[in-house]
């Protein structure tokens, strides 16, 4: 039993092995050249259209001219007499022989089909065409199935250097966001609140109720060592002196003693 391991380096294997075929219609006439090849699984079919109306239907050999069911069909394909335009991909799945043919009318009875994987005994591309010779129509899906009609040019190296091409836009774009810019931006956070501090340490002194202009910029003034000039108010507050408890004690009672004697002397004069 293969490991996934060995499944992984069969698949590697297998890609790196698989080639494009290129088939060309109507390049000389009703014809598709080559028309006989031979293709292993993971093989590219392409097919490249040259100028008229061509397509390419696959068919059982039993029934020349007649689209198979579950085939491939190209739909009607019309390029360039350079055969510059689309191309019809198909992926080989399988090594059993694959008939196909134009599906433009009098194209596969005038010899336009062909044959991948020929057998090696048997039934031949030659049998083919001449019962092919025989057929009245030909019929088809219509619509493109079993395949992809892509641009000319869009497979192989060219989709490869696209691929290398999308692959270097995003590497360029990872390292536009570096660690260096993410370090720098870092910095210019940290030294925030430094300028934030200065701001809200900064004194702006006030000298007898007079507002005074400071600009934002001006250096910082400790709270702590700041001065605040007093007011003019302040010089004609009153000062009390302390008094005693002791010796509010004693003036009240020498008071006492000034209204005692004050009233004897009172009492006296009267009694004259």
């Amino acid at each position: 039993m293969y490991s996934s391991l060995n499944l992984l380096a069969l698949a590697v294997a297998g890609t790196a092995t698989a080639k494009t075929i290129v088939i060309n219609a109507g390049q000389s006439g009703f014809t598709f050249s080559p028309d006989s090849v031979t293709a292993e699984v993971g093989d590219m079919l392409e097919f490249h259209f040259f100028g008229s109306i061509h397509t390419a239907v696959q068919s059982d050999f039993s029934s020349p001219c007649q689209m198979k069911s579950g085939g491939f069909d190209s739909g009607k394909i019309s390029n360039q007499a350079d055969g510059s335009g689309d191309v019809f991909q198909v992926m080989v799945t399988n090594t059993d022989p694959i008939w196909f043919f134009c599906s433009t009318p009098t194209h596969c009875q005038g010899g336009m089909a062909g044959v991948v994987n020929p057998p090696s005994s048997g039934d031949s591309l030659a049998s083919y065409k001449d019962s092919a010779a025989g057929t009245s129509s030909s019929s088809s899906g219509g619509t493109v199935q079993g395949g992809v009609v892509v641009p000319e040019g869009s497979s192989g190296s060219s989709s490869s250097s696209a691929t290398s091409a999308r692959a270097s836009s995003t590497s360029q774009a990872s390292q536009s966001s570096s660690p260096a810019s993410t370090t720098q931006a870092s910095k210019s956070s940290s030294e925030s609140p430094s300028t934030t501090t200065s701001a809200s340490k900064s004194v702006i002194p006030v000298t007898n109720s007079t507002a005074i202009s400071v600009s934002t910029s001006a250096a910082v003034v400790p709270t702590s060592k700041a001065s605040v000039p007093a007011t003019s108010s302040a010089a004609t507050t009153p000062t009390f002196a302390p008094v005693s408890r002791g010796a509010s004690l004693v003036e009240s009672v020498r008071k006492a003693v000034e209204l005692t004697v004050l009233l004897g002397l009172a009492v006296i004069v009267a009694a004259y």
